[in-house]
């Protein structure tokens, strides 16, 4: 499955809106001309005609008319439409903090806006079926916004009267993502991961409150029904929850066998730990504890940075099976993971610039560059330019993140088997090139990306998580991740 995009602009506008053909991201004509935009600080430069595309609204208008797009800056993000949902009682409010304290999770029943989740579950599945492009494009319109507007609302509402406990330093992270996961279309969601995986022990415990309170906390809103397919193991059922999944350096012999320091996951002496899932499932009755979160359209789930959750593969046959869409917000601790965006808040309920909602995209798209089947090198390329462009706007950690990730996704096509529409472009980008300086310029890129991919550990931070792969059990370093 590979993105399209026609290079007729007028084709575009005459296509009608519901043909499920129309070739909206492929790359004909990705030299067809040089187009420049300019830079905030004055400076001319070229822009990829990929995010030329992206950056005219009208495009997008066209894909989901139903949706909007605010010309003026600054709107308003509160929906008009529907009372917002809301728990009045201060009892209510408590006993779902305290099931996210002791479970690491909590079912939030009320639902979202139903205009807001109807509109924004449309755009999900239209950007996906009709047009293949990736779900997290609908943070582009100002319907998603005023969803996550409502969201804050709920868990971070002024006066305390939210769910969460601000401590004054809760905030709107901006770590945002759209999924539409089809098991007919063999997709399937998260394998079993943590959201964050802290260094040390000691980081660890310093990613909570001394009340109990996580300090990055996801907000997973089902904009349709969703089976029992996302599953969780809760915390007191976990030992790496709050112990750390890493075993103590001391407890491990380099001079000695896997099978004698006891890393295939069975009894362990006190030193040594195997992997959390062998931890938190070490006995056949333990399977019991896992738990399936379906919920209705509209509901919602909480959970923090350590719970280890995933989303199963839903079965093609069934009878009633129909995708999983869904899209999330988090929130957390300014000191322990800031917002994204540098230069806008949440906190004043205002709709951002487009160009930063773009912004976001593109970072997503990268930073989650893996979990996207749909996404060429031409279309990372992309993005990697209009975050370059912007980088004054992402927060300094978050920009590293994301360079890196653009790095070792460049690093794996170069190194695999690039798809026929890569091959295409990249034959037509020989062949319409003009420049006597493209081969320079591409060999000055190609080693800067080296260099950056050989210091890439120094940017290691908290964005990195660990998950287990199925087929040898093995540990590895992951990108964030989060139930699809």
């Amino acid at each position: 499955m590979s993105l399209r995009v026609s290079c007729d602009t007028e084709a575009m506008k005459q296509a009608p809106q519901n043909q499920a053909t129309t070739p909206i991201f492929s790359l004909p004509c990705i030299r067809a001309r040089e187009e420049y935009i300019v830079h905030a600080r004055g400076s001319q430069a070229k822009m990829h005609p990929l995010i030329t595309r992206w950056s005219l609204e009208q495009f997008w208008r066209k894909l989901c008319p139903h949706l909007t797009i605010s010309t003026d800056d600054g709107d308003s993000c509160t929906s008009t439409s529907n009372a917002q949902p809301k728990y009045d009682e201060q009892k209510e409010r408590q006993e779902l903090l305290d099931r996210l304290i002791d479970d690491g999770y909590a079912l939030i029943d009320v639902p979202c806006n139903d205009d807001l989740r109807e509109k924004v579950g449309k755009a999900i599945s239209d950007l996906e079926l009709q047009h293949s492009i990736p779900a997290t494009f609908a943070l582009l319109f100002d319907e998603t916004w005023q969803l996550a507007a409502e969201s804050k609302q709920l868990l971070l509402q002024k006066q305390n009267k939210g769910i969460l406990r601000s401590h004054g330093k809760m905030r709107f992270n901006f770590d945002m993502l759209a999924w539409h996961i089809d098991p007919r279309r063999k997709q399937v969601g998260f394998s079993p991961h943590r959201d964050r995986q802290p260094d040390t022990l000691d980081a660890l415990k310093q990613s909570f409150y001394s009340d109990g309170q996580a300090k990055y906390i996801t907000h997973w809103i089902a904009l349709a029904d969703a089976n029992p397919n996302n599953n969780v193991i809760p915390k007191q059922f976990d030992p790496g929850y709050l112990e750390g999944d890493d075993p103590p350096e001391s407890s491990t012999d380099e001079s000695k066998t896997d099978s004698e320091n006891n890393t295939d996951g069975s009894s362990s002496d006190s030193g040594s730990f195997s992997d959390p899932l062998s931890r938190a499932l070490p006995t056949k009755q333990s399977y019991q504890n896992i738990r399936a979160l379906p919920r209705k359209e509209g509901e919602s789930i909480i959970f923090t940075h350590r719970i280890l959750h995933w989303g199963s593969a839903g079965n093609p046959r069934a009878s009633n099976l129909h995708p999983r869409v869904a899209i999330s917000f988090v929130y957390s601790d300014v000191d322990y993971e800031a917002p994204y965006l540098t230069n806008f808040s949440m906190d004043d309920d205002k709709l951002p610039p487009f160009s930063l909602r773009l912004l976001l995209v593109c970072s997503q798209l990268l930073i989650y560059y893996q979990r996207f089947d749909n996404l060429t090198t031409q279309h990372l390329r992309a993005c990697y330019e209009y975050c370059k462009l912007h980088a004054d706007e992402l927060n300094h950690a978050y920009r590293k993140k994301v360079f890196v990730e653009f790095v070792k996704a460049m690093k794996e096509r170069r190194d695999g088997v690039e798809d026929d529409d890569d091959q295409a472009a990249l034959l037509q980008d020989k062949e319409g090139s003009t420049n006597d300086n493209d081969g320079d310029d591409s060999d000055d890129e190609e080693a800067m990306l080296e260099a950056m991919l050989e210091n890439s550990d120094q940017f290691d931070d908290d964005f990195d998580d660990e998950y287990y792969d199925s087929d040898d059990c093995g540990k590895h370093k992951s990108k964030r991740a989060r139930i699809g």
